[in-house]
């Protein structure tokens, strides 16, 4: 009987999941739709290509729905158990409340595995693919952006560079470094206070510039105050298409460049705290699911626009949180990964508690 019901209540949680990631994801169309609706007017992509451009964004759309499907889901199936009095039947038969939620919550927790998988494998290639195709068509908003900083970028096996600041209008970068190492250990340190792109020459050019050599342990410094150019391999357009959006790199990506960066001695916090988001994000699934049973099983007289009510005050509260705590990680104010595990350990602890005072 046991078996009987929670396959019953998987089925029912299920489709009511699947249909709220279809409704999700027709918003999300709509809003995208809408909001670069003057920038597919002036581009020169067919019909065909901004197809493709907005299927390559359906999992994007899936992932961020996911975790607001599976607490509505969550809601939406113990109100409709609870308004059939389904619920009343199975506790006559002596059946725990805490017990038929077991299933959901073991659910909850494979619902982290798929959306860790899915997020950084299948989300993270199509929404580079997705850029690519938008820049190629003026789809992409850069325009509104007219700088980036702190850009490391690795020339060879031995050498990283740093820019401070890059401007895309202006083609310069200030405050760059270039660091050299021999047998992970530094040898030489170029500096200098901007370089600038020759549209003519093809290169970079530096008016002034310190070099720092660490020599049988001691060190020299030459400062030179001749203009010189930079035989990088790069240029604006390279420098460009390489400063994509965290959610463009995968878990394993941010994990090879975080390790590079802290070899480097390059004190950055921002990329370990993307790195750790990766993972407490996709916990968000059992999180959903564990308030989603306490919220709609604690009353069980209310009905379900309450529930309804009460998961979008959740779902506020936690990406307020997630976000607020990744923001302080960026600013070092925390430790990367306390700044985002942070709010999934005090969600956890208090849904938690509310489950364990439910009445069964």
């Amino acid at each position: 009987m046991l078996k009987l019901a929670d396959r019953y209540i998987i089925k029912m949680f299920l489709s009511r999941v699947f249909l709220l990631l279809i409704i999700f994801n027709v918003i999300f169309l709509l809003v995208d739709v809408v909001e670069h609706l003057d920038y597919i007017i002036e581009s020169d992509i067919s019909s065909s290509q901004m197809y493709l451009y907005y299927t390559y964004a359906l999992p994007w759309y899936t992932s961020l729905g996911f975790p607001m499907a599976l607490l509505l889901g969550v809601v939406f199936t113990t109100g409709i158990l609870q308004k059939n009095n389904e619920l009343t039947a199975i506790k006559a038969a002596g059946i725990s409340i805490k017990r038929i939620t077991v299933s959901l919550l073991l659910m909850g927790i494979a619902f982290c595995f798929i959306s860790f998988y899915f997020e950084n494998i299948i989300v993270s290639h199509f929404l580079e693919k997705r850029h690519d195709l938008g820049s190629e068509h003026n789809l992409v908003r850069v325009r509104h952006k007219n700088n980036s900083k702190n850009i490391f970028r690795q020339e060879s096996k031995n050498k990283i560079l740093g820019i401070n600041n890059y401007s895309y209008r202006e083609e310069k970068g200030r405050n760059i470094f270039i660091q050299t190492f021999n047998n992970n250990n530094l040898v030489s340190r170029f500096d200098t206070k901007e370089m600038s792109w020759n549209k003519i020459n093809k290169n970079w050019e530096v008016k002034k510039f310190l070099i720092r050599e660490w020599l049988n342990d001691s060190l020299i410094y030459k400062e030179y105050t001749q203009d010189t150019t930079l035989n990088l391999n790069f240029g604006p357009t390279d420098l460009t298409k390489s400063l994509i959006k965290p959610e463009e790199m995968n878990y394993w990506e941010l994990k090879d460049f975080v390790k590079k960066i802290n070899k480097f001695g390059i004190n950055e916090p921002k990329w370990a705290v993307n790195m750790h988001f990766k993972t407490a994000f996709a916990c968000t699934s059992f999180l959903m699911i564990l308030f989603g049973i306490s919220l709609s099983i604690r009353k069980p007289r209310s009905n379900i626009a309450v529930g309804v009510g009460l998961s979008i005050s959740v779902i506020f509260i936690y990406y307020a949180a997630i976000m607020t705590g990744r923001s302080i990680g960026y600013k070092g104010g925390l430790d990367p990964f306390i700044s985002v595990w942070l709010p999934n350990i005090i969600f956890f602890i208090y849904g938690t508690f509310l489950l364990y005072k439910t009445r069964t």
